[in-house]
């Protein structure tokens, strides 16, 4: 995508994290400079976001300049700074943050997790197919420091499962009331301690990912339980096979 000014002179290199101040990464300036500085990106992250909304077919953008002020995420931006003569166009976007989720694993046990999540994915039409979403997407997962199957998606679109198959080997996708995605990894393992090797006293345990798996208390209280229906209607595991719908939109390459 391209911009009335020099995207190079703004951004120092080809993938950049924007965080709520909108100050790019090693401005140098005075008051001045950085209130023309924090305009144009503020208007790269709105352009960047529209054009994602207009790819998933949304009437508003999830990204905005003002939502991100708002909120603990970070946007990544992909640039390709030869084009244009050396002046620079925007390639794609991809934002990240922690969110506050109930999720229900394949056996109905539900939990309560603060994973980091992939919330918009999108490569420019003329840029898709190239390997550049998958650039950006390995760069986020190296800064974050997280693995693939760690990440919950927020309303993925068809493409963007391909491309955690392609890539990464998901396959099974786990969709949430929440409009949210997991996958097999996510979860701990069964009989897993916490990142302290200890099981609470209230049967919590926590992983790694911030992720707090309900076990429930021992005794007589704790006898086998049947599994939870709704996690069987969520993962379509009920005895009466519904047809599986198609998931929310999310661009992506």
């Amino acid at each position: 995508m391209e911009f009335k000014f020099d995207v190079s002179d703004i951004f120092p290199c080809s993938i950049v994290e924007i965080n709520p101040s909108l100050i790019p990464p090693g401005f140098a300036g005075d008051r001045r400079g950085l209130t023309n500085v924090v305009a144009k990106v503020a208007e790269v992250v709105n352009a960047m976001g529209d054009a994602s909304a207009a790819a998933q077919g949304l009437s508003n953008p999830i990204t905005t300049a003002e939502r991100l002020r708002k909120a603990d995420q970070t946007v990544y931006l992909l640039l390709d700074r030869e084009a244009k003569g050396g002046k620079g166009v925007v390639t794609g976007m991809l934002k990240t943050g922690k969110k506050s989720l109930y999720v229900f694993d394949r056996d109905g046990q539900h939990h309560h997790v603060s994973p980091p999540c992939v919330l918009d994915f999108y490569v420019h039409e003329s840029r898709q197919r190239t390997g550049l979403g998958k650039q950006l997407f390995e760069h986020m997962l190296k800064k974050e420091s997280v693995e693939p199957a760690k990440l919950a998606i927020d309303r993925p679109s068809e493409k963007l499962l391909s491309f955690m198959t392609k890539h990464y080997g998901l396959e099974a996708p786990m969709r949430q009331m929440n409009n949210y995605v997991v996958f097999d990894g996510f979860f701990p393992e069964v009989g897993s301690a916490d990142v302290n090797g200890d099981t609470p006293e209230n049967g919590t345990k926590q992983a790694a990912n911030g992720l707090q798996t309900y076990t429930g208390p021992l005794g007589r209280y704790g006898a086998p339980r049947p599994p939870c229906s709704m996690g069987q209607i969520i993962h379509n595991q009920s005895s009466i096979q519904s047809t599986e719908t198609a998931g929310p939109q999310i661009a992506s390459q």
